[in-house]
């Protein structure tokens, strides 16, 4: 039985996508409710049955945002790069080729490896630049586990809108219960730390803390970022829901 793509899921129900979950139904300091259907982070995408590709089309998905490096690209492709009724990027969300890290690639916290993505000016600005532009519905964002670079740019979005601390921790939190077939890894790559396959709160809470510390807020920092104050309100609105008839009340 096909399932029905116009309901609220948390995590989708597509079996071949461990971890492609919703970031719409959370309450913000604005009195709103971050909006459905509108933004979805995801693991890799690569496994998507034709099924799963039409799943996410009558789902609203009309961007996507892949996030992975050249070298994870090219041995994991994503199939809706080749569909016409989204449009895909490429915006690479790390330093380093993912299959060259070691453990003495980063002798260094998971939270400072987050803030090293984070003070990458360049990506994020393009991504928030794309959010931006695209067309009204559904934007679907990914790395390879749906964890770090994913997670980060989950937790800018949520943070934009003005979802609580506790909830963006806990979004990030579900990760590694969702990557079953992980667990039994030693590494995603067979030399990458096993430190980076878990979602333990104190990661993100680093890099959290690392933005109002630095910045003082969310806006600040997109904008320190050279994400202009007008792109960061209409990516707001878009996300509350805010300027439809809908969602006037």
């Amino acid at each position: 039985m096909m399932k029905n793509a116009k309901l609220n899921w948390v995590r989708l129900p597509i079996d071949n996508l461990e971890n492609c979950r919703e970031l719409g139904g959370y309450s913000t300091e604005y009195g709103q409710q971050t909006k459905w259907h509108t933004f979805l982070r995801s693991s890799d995408m690569s496994r998507l049955s034709r099924e799963d590709i039409v799943f996410l089309k009558e789902y609203g998905v009309k961007t996507v945002i892949d996030l992975r490096g050249e070298d994870e690209i090219e041995t994991h492709k994503n199939p809706l790069a080749e569909e016409d009724f989204c449009e895909y990027y490429n915006i690479p969300f790390i330093t380093e080729r993912v299959s060259d890290i070691t453990l003495s690639t980063y002798e260094i916290s998971m939270g400072d490896f987050y803030i090293d993505l984070l003070e990458q000016n360049d990506a994020v600005k393009r991504i928030f630049d794309v959010i931006e532009q695209a067309e009204e519905g559904c934007i679907v964002f990914h790395c390879q586990a749906g964890k770090d670079r994913t997670g980060l740019l989950a937790m800018l979005l949520l943070g934009l809108a003005g979802v609580e601390k506790k909830d963006i921790v806990s979004n990030y939190e579900v990760t590694y219960t969702n990557l079953e077939s992980m667990h039994q890894n030693e590494s995603l790559y067979g030399n990458i730390p096993m430190e980076f396959l878990y979602s333990n709160r104190d990661y993100i809470l680093k890099a959290y803390e690392y933005i109002y510390h630095t910045y003082q807020s969310f806006d600040q920092y997109l904008m320190a970022k050279g994400v202009e104050m007008d792109v960061i309100d209409r990516i707001k609105r878009r996300f509350l829901g805010l300027g439809e008839t809908a969602a006037a009340s």
